[in-house]
């Protein structure tokens, strides 16, 4: 593939560029603010956006029709107003703004060719027949990932937007946000920037960076308002982290905020997740209490009503297992004094963690933890759960570390994850 790097002043005299060099089937691969140094320290010197592009000959061999656009909820997350968001057009994109979306593409097609080639080259298929047949949903998903945005990029194809906006529109899209989400977001924007900054990347990034933190809600860790002694429980399915989870909380309580802290199990069916938490409570010289059911829960939590924080740590239960639900909705609602907090895991699919939700959402949920971010490549999903169920979210978790690999959610990282404003 011919790859192109260009510094130049602004994206559209880079498109032009690039149009003139690759041809208009050329895609951009990267943008990034760069300083033209002026000595050899590299100070001083003017900023500059360099674009790396390359021509795209898979995009001409596949094209793909536009989709049929569903119609958009009657109320916007955003607050736009029904009437406006009916009157919104299906934002597309001119021959030249099309070219520019293909970029997100690429990586997509060379992590195909890298799936292509890691089976065939497996000697032993007998062997490994579970890890090529992984390999090839895989490869898929990923095909069906690049047909969706080729199509949105049809979709655009006659609205006139700026190239920023359509570039931050298939990042976000690309990143796992919700095309309708991202669309009503790339929209107001446009009515809403001025039209003098419409072509200023870190303006315009900047400001749809500020609309998301509108939406979002967060604790910043365990909130510090509402009664003095602060009762978590986690809850969630199997899986996704909780206990580890419960010992980087009361870990950072202890160590950080010098809290005293205590923790609770109720997770009675797995000896391992006990004698995990036992060990952490050891090391964190921090008491530790197995209760079986709701009325030893209560006098457990009565038994230290005089700690900071008591840390409720539960099973792993199945959203599609009525019996387990009840049981723990039994267990938990009874006492008002317990915040419940459901865990959920970056990696998994959108639509189950949507389920999840909906399901565990029958008992009371006070807020949402996201564990493995350091496993996962895309971060929409959150954005999509905090738009959906208006949950705020308390804590991330990035690695399986004690007590390392937990940080409170701000707004401000969670919208670093969506649009990495830091790498700019």
């Amino acid at each position: 593939m011919n790859l192109k790097r260009y510094r130049v002043n602004n994206i559209q005299e880079a498109l032009q560029q690039i149009k003139k060099d690759l041809g208009p089937d050329a895609i951009i691969v990267s943008t990034r603010q760069v300083k033209e140094s002026k000595n050899s320290f590299g100070l001083f010197g003017k900023s500059m956006l360099e674009v790396t592009a390359a021509r795209d000959e898979t995009a001409q061999r596949q094209p793909s029709p536009p989709p049929v656009l569903k119609k958009s909820p009657e109320v916007s997350p955003y607050g736009i107003p029904e009437t406006l968001e009916k009157k919104m057009p299906s934002p597309s994109l001119s021959r030249s703004n099309h070219e520019e979306t293909q970029r997100m593409l690429l990586p997509i097609r060379e992590e195909i060719q890298e799936l292509k080639d890691m089976i065939a080259g497996m000697q032993q298929p007998s062997v490994e027949s579970r890890t090529t047949v992984q390999l090839q949903q895989d490869m898929s998903e990923i095909r069906h990932m690049v047909q969706t945005l080729a199509a949105q990029s049809n979709q655009l194809r006659d609205e006139e937007l700026s190239e920023n906006l359509v570039v931050l529109f298939q990042q976000m899209v690309f990143n796992g946000l919700e095309e309708k989400f991202a669309r009503r977001l790339i929209q107001e924007a446009k009515k809403s920037i001025p039209l003098e900054e419409l072509n200023n990347f870190p303006y315009v990034k900047i400001f749809i960076a500020r609309m998301l933190m509108k939406i979002i809600k967060t604790t910043n860790g365990i909130p510090k308002e509402g009664t003095k002694q602060k009762i978590f429980s986690l809850v969630g399915p199997t899986g996704v982290g909780k206990t580890t989870t419960a010992a980087k909380i009361a870990s950072e309580q202890v160590l950080k905020y010098k809290h005293k802290v205590a923790m609770l199990t109720v997770d009675t069916f797995r000896i391992g997740a006990i004698e995990q938490l036992r060990a952490y409570a050891k090391i964190m010289n921090v008491p530790l209490e197995v209760v079986a059911n709701k009325a030893e829960l209560n006098q457990t939590i009565e038994k230290y009503s005089d700690y900071d924080v008591l840390l409720i740590d539960t099973g792993g239960r199945s959203q599609r297992d009525e019996a387990q639900m009840f049981e723990l909705r039994e267990l938990l609602e009874s006492n008002h004094r317990v915040d419940n907090y459901l865990v959920l895991s970056s990696t998994t699919k959108d639509y189950e963690i949507s389920e999840i939700t909906r399901k565990f959402g029958e008992m009371r949920l006070d807020g949402v933890i996201f564990t493995k971010l350091d496993e996962s490549t895309s971060y929409g999903c959150i954005f999509n759960h905090a738009i959906r169920f208006k949950k705020p979210i308390a804590f991330l978790t990035t690695g399986q570390k004690v007590p390392e690999d937990i940080e409170a959610a701000t707004k401000e990282r969670l919208v670093d994850l969506l649009l990495n404003i830091a790498g700019d």
